[in-house]
């Protein structure tokens, strides 16, 4: 039996190594691509925050048949964790459509007594609570693949910042989509006042502290969303989306 020369012995076996490693990088990458879809599954499927990312898919696909010409807005962002998956998910499909953050970027206000705070009760809610800085807000949109071009940033209290002649709030002209999640009723009640003359039929709007201080009428933004529209009684809204625990979402009927 003839044995092959030294240096074919060699040549076959640095080829079956190379061979092998190329194998294992695959795996790896394969590995890797696993792991990141488990995570978004888990994300996605168990996160708190799986009742948001349901109602942005929904809406979704809403707007492919509803057509809808607008922007997104959304009023308190706090880590910008939503608001990212709206730019990202929305985005996608309604290239045309700008994403507006606005946020004092401080936390909340303190709870007015009478107000937004009752016998000692806020809904939970209190001062500086949900506070984010702005570059920090920035920041969290890049590590979500977030294009950046797309987003505006409005930082300040809403009675200031949504006043008619505001250089950045006054030009937006139509809001296809309003996500309001500034919890109380002293800060909702600008924020829809803004809104009047921006909607159109099929703009959707999402209160996100809907159902806060014990899902009563009396409080928060139910309240402040029955005396918009008595002050207002062109507006018709009608249920779009049963939200989650606390949310619920509005399409515009007519304005």
């Amino acid at each position: 039996m003839t044995s092959l020369p030294q240096q074919e012995r060699s040549y076959g076996l640095d080829q079956v190594i190379a061979e092998l490693q190329e194998r294992l990088d695959r795996y790896e990458q394969t590995n890797v691509a696993l792991a990141q879809q488990v995570e978004h599954l888990q994300t996605r499927l168990l996160a708190p925050n799986r009742f948001r990312w349901d109602v942005i898919d929904k809406v979704t696909d809403y707007f492919r048949g509803a057509q809808i010409k607008g922007d997104y807005l959304e009023f308190g962002v706090y880590q910008g964790e939503t608001f990212a998956y709206a730019c990202n998910v929305i985005g996608r499909e309604n290239p045309e459509m700008r994403f507006v953050a606005l946020d004092s970027f401080e936390g909340l206000p303190q709870p007015k007594k009478g107000i937004d705070e009752s016998g000692g009760y806020s809904g939970g809610f209190f001062e500086g609570q949900f506070s984010c800085n702005e570059t920090q807000f920035k920041e969290n949109l890049k590590l979500r693949n977030v294009d950046l071009a797309r987003v505006t940033t409005i930082k300040g209290w809403y009675d200031q910042t949504l006043q008619p002649g505001h250089v950045q709030s006054s030009p937006i002209q139509t809001v296809a989509f309003a996500w309001i999640d500034c919890d109380l009723y002293e800060s909702t009640v600008p924020v829809l006042d803004y809104l009047t003359s921006r909607l159109t039929v099929g703009s959707v709007m999402l209160f996100d502290d809907w159902r806060c201080f014990r899902n009563l009428s009396d409080f928060g933004q139910q309240r402040a969303c029955r005396e918009w529209l008595a002050r207002n009684p062109q507006i018709k809204l009608n249920l779009l989306i049963d939200n989650d625990y606390h949310g619920y979402v509005f399409s515009v009927a007519a304005c």
